[in-house]
């Protein structure tokens, strides 16, 4: 949380952290700004003290919304830097170098953000050649920021419930758009006759996203047979809805403007199920219920990864344990932690060794995929935990297999 910060910063050695670039695709800026709809910015945080941010001018209202003590670019003659370096970049320098001088930024100090990475790194060797008090360092594994961001605080958690509630209502009205279609030749039909197809249904998500104030950040999986055996194949636009072949549905917006992610998916069989897609199913669901059930605070995630191995591999189902690098069967992590990034910490991976605690916000997600055989099953529910220690579900919408048709 961000409470954690300056704990954190003293246990990493580090006198100030920098947090700077356009907002958008930053969770780090988003982070340390909230709700503020500024458009980029330098946030500069020195240990024990309260942050600042530096935002055009133009954008001073909404800098406001932050929170935090906001200064602008003009309180440091940017525009005059610019015209005397006769470049950009050379402005943009030299106005951060001014900026880190002015709130007495020294000692080691930890930069972070979106930006190309040879422009950060020409712009940060340069930065400690201009300021000798300024040690310049970053972090290449789990960051500060992955850290504060794994537990969510009572603010973050309500605005991840309310992504979820609009996430489960697009999901149902997406299956109610699916039923709505009649059934000619083992294919789903519109009105004029033409066979309804991935594309239609990506429309009619993309539609039902934006009425609920929620946004792609990437393209929603929905995928049919083969496809559906590929865990993280989109789909193609041009497929036919057919009775019978599995549909991997994997939806996971974030409130628009960049916000929180919800994250699930559903797996569905138009009309009936063939044999061995049923026998997945159950599998799986066999493999998510188990999972659930063994949720325990203080319990690493790799406990988790290995349960779910134990029991695809009694089943005769390849793992990344019994077959590393296996592209049918079990192939992928249990879950994996979200929040204003869609994947984070905590990790239910080999490599998660973190523990599960409250106010962690993480997803539980097994499937089995045999693309040669033309399907895929996964069963995908967001959990949060709370301040007692128990875990909830934020993904309600049902999940039977079958989408019957009359």
């Amino acid at each position: 949380m961000k409470s954690d910060l300056d704990s954190l910063m003293q246990e990493r050695g580090f006198d100030a952290i920098v947090v700077l670039g356009e907002v958008r695709e930053n969770p780090a800026l988003r982070y340390m700004i909230g709700g503020s709809r500024v458009s980029d910015g330098i946030v500069i945080k020195k240990r024990g003290e309260t942050p600042v941010l530096v935002c055009n001018a133009m954008e001073r209202d909404e800098a406001d919304k932050s929170g935090l003590r906001v200064v602008t670019t003009n309180d440091f003659d940017f525009y005059r830097l610019i015209k005397e370096a006769g470049s950009l970049f050379e402005g943009e320098l030299r106005m951060l170098a001014n900026v880190l001088e002015h709130f007495g930024v020294g000692g080691k100090v930890s930069f972070y953000g979106r930006e190309d990475p040879g422009k950060a790194y020409v712009m940060l060797r340069r930065l400690e050649e201009m300021l000798s008090a300024v040690t310049v360092s970053g972090e290449p594994e789990a960051t500060i920021f992955d850290t504060a961001f794994a537990t969510k605080d009572a603010d973050e958690i309500a605005q991840i419930k309310s992504v979820a509630e609009r996430t489960n209502r697009v999901m149902a009205k997406t299956v109610d758009f699916i039923r709505g279609h009649i059934v000619e030749q083992n294919r789903l039909v519109k009105a004029n006759g033409d066979p309804l197809t991935v594309g239609d249904v990506r429309r009619f998500v993309l539609e039902r996203l934006l009425d609920s104030d929620l946004e792609e950040a990437g393209d929603t999986i929905f995928a049919i047979g083969r496809d559906a055996g590929v865990p993280h194949s989109r789909g193609e636009d041009g497929d036919i809805l057919e009775l019978g072949k599995s549909i991997v549905f994997d939806l996971y917006p974030r409130g628009a403007g960049g916000g929180y992610y919800h994250d699930m998916t559903r797996t569905f069989c138009l009309g009936f199920a063939p044999d061995e897609v049923q026998r997945a199913y159950d599998q799986v669901m066999e493999a998510f219920d188990a999972s659930v059930a063994a949720l325990e605070v203080g319990e690493i995630g790799k406990t988790y990864q290995a349960l779910v191995c134990d029991i695809f591999e009694k089943y005769g189902h390849p793992t990344p344990r019994s077959k590393p690098g296996t592209e049918e069967g079990y192939v992928h992590s249990l879950g994996h932690g979200l929040g204003l990034e869609v994947h984070s910490e905590p990790r239910l991976s080999v490599v998660g060794n973190d523990p599960l605690q409250p106010g962690h916000v993480f997803t539980i997600e097994p499937g089995l995929y045999y693309p040669k055989r033309g399907f895929g099953v996964r069963i995908e529910d967001t959990f949060y935990v709370d301040k007692q220690g128990d875990f909830h579900s934020l993904s309600t919408y049902p999940k039977d297999l079958v989408i019957a048709f009359e």
